[in-house]
């Protein structure tokens, strides 16, 4: 299994209510997530904790019933990292006003000058297990989905 340790922004232009913050955490506790995703509004709303990425399809949607407009971006590195075989994902999202939203995963896999692939790292990509998901942009209008639909929506096929 990977372990990673994820970093979110959140860019948000309004300010955040007493009443929203409470509705994050009810619908983080909901939803089974980290709980330590209600810190999100309190930090600058920038975001360091381990381990997230199969849940941050769940935050975005709870994000959107929250705040409605926004952006996120969250990096993903895996966390340690074999030798030669250094891996991260990255993700960026935006939501308009009209429930407009654009969605894009990118993996990367970073190979040093000073020291080439390690065999883990060739035996990963032969497997093709070196990533978490296929790179993907999607679009597409939240409405009236819950979020069942908009993970199925964004996790990529």
């Amino acid at each position: 299994m990977l372990r990673t340790t994820d970093n979110y922004n959140l860019y948000y232009d309004g300010l955040i209510s007493e009443e929203q913050e409470t509705n994050l955490k009810s619908l983080i506790m909901q939803h089974q997530i980290s709980t330590e995703f209600a810190a999100l509004l309190k930090r600058d709303y920038n975001f360091k904790i381990l381990n997230t990425y199969g849940e941050h399809q769940k935050l975005i949607w709870i994000l959107y019933k929250i705040l409605g407009v926004f952006a996120l971006s969250a990096l993903f590195a895996e966390e340690p990292h074999p030798t030669g075989c250094e891996y991260e994902a990255r993700v960026d999202f935006y939501i308009e006003a009209s429930g407009n939203f654009e969605y894009e995963l990118k993996n990367n896999l970073f190979l040093y000058d000073d020291y080439g692939s390690s065999d883990e790292c060739i035996e990963r990509i032969a497997l093709k297990s070196i990533g978490f998901d296929k790179n993907c942009r999607i679009r597409g209008n939240m409405g009236e989905m819950d979020v069942n639909d908009f993970v199925k929506k964004i996790t990529a096929k």
